[in-house]
């Protein structure tokens, strides 16, 4: 009887644990661009997905490498796209049929910029932050600093918005610690001036509770924060119909601006972007 019991009660427990919420799905339609196995991406120039976002060039990551056999850059697909709370991904892509392509799809480096690496000394460029004020590393002279790109209208869960919640615990945890409450920035830079002017900035800080005293946003004209991102290794491509595609890059550097750690992509974790902050301040 009392094991009976322990077994009703386990039942009921997990009854009332909620599960999490089945990922949305939408359709799209557009032409495969280039395609990445060993990362399992594809990149496709999309047409508007309907309640969620306008047409653009965007990377999609498959949710089974098989989806991406046969298929070749030019070819038109229809395809399932699940997007979850912290990742969107193609479930489904079928080819119906193929384009030639306007030229070869590439995601370049940046031209004639050398990528900085641990060691390098980061530039002092000026940008603009939320408040409209100026902005320069240069600034924080005595402070370790965690960087990252971003902008607003990107529309999926594993790129900017990811990269937003895993600041925002960076700074919970330097709020929490007193060896970076006084000595650790978070700076995330946009690429996108025109959209993400100071006031809307401000209003995307406020909406992440960011401490304007730790963690600050800012741009800068197209020409200057295109070089300022090249130098940490972001690729900004600019569509004509004024879509973006890009990479990521979160860079870590010390208060003599000479850079800690380059992570690439999403893959780092909060904790170890405050072990490299505390890391820099203790070299």
């Amino acid at each position: 009887m009392v094991v009976l019991a322990a077994l009703v009660l386990v039942l009921l427990l997990q009854g009332c644990t909620p599960s999490p919420p089945a990922p949305r799905r939408y359709e799209l339609q557009g032409q495969i661009l280039a395609i990445g196995p060993e990362r399992n991406e594809v990149l496709i120039k999309h047409g508007d997905i309907e309640g969620f976002m306008p047409g653009m060039t965007m990377p999609f990551k498959v949710g089974d490498p098989a989806l991406l056999q046969g298929k070749a850059p030019g070819d038109l697909v229809k395809a399932s796209l699940a997007v979850a709370d912290t990742e969107a991904w193609i479930s489904t892509l079928d080819k119906t049929g193929e384009a030639p392509l306007m030229e070869p799809a590439t995601i370049p480096a940046a031209s004639f910029v050398t990528p900085l690496e641990p060691g390098d000394l980061a530039p002092d460029t000026r940008l603009v932050d939320q408040s409209g004020a100026a902005l320069s590393l240069a600034d924080w002279n005595g402070s370790a600093a965690a960087i990252t790109f971003i902008y607003m209208r990107c529309p999926l869960p594993q790129f900017c918005p990811l990269l937003d919640r895993r600041f925002a615990e960076v700074q919970r945890l330097i709020t929490d610690d007193a060896t970076l409450r006084d000595r650790a920035r978070l700076l995330s830079v946009s690429f996108d001036p025109e959209a993400d002017t100071p006031a809307r900035l401000q209003a995307h800080a406020d909406k992440l509770s960011a401490n304007p005293h730790i963690w600050r946003f800012a741009t800068a004209p197209r020409e200057v924060v295109d070089r300022f991102a090249a130098v940490f290794g972001v690729s900004v491509i600019r569509e004509d119909d004024s879509t973006i595609t890009h990479n990521m890059r979160t860079a870590v550097i010390g208060p003599d601006r000479r850079v800690v750690s380059v992570h690439h992509g999403s893959g780092w974790t909060p904790a170890e972007i405050a072990a490299d902050l505390r890391r820099a301040l203790a070299q």
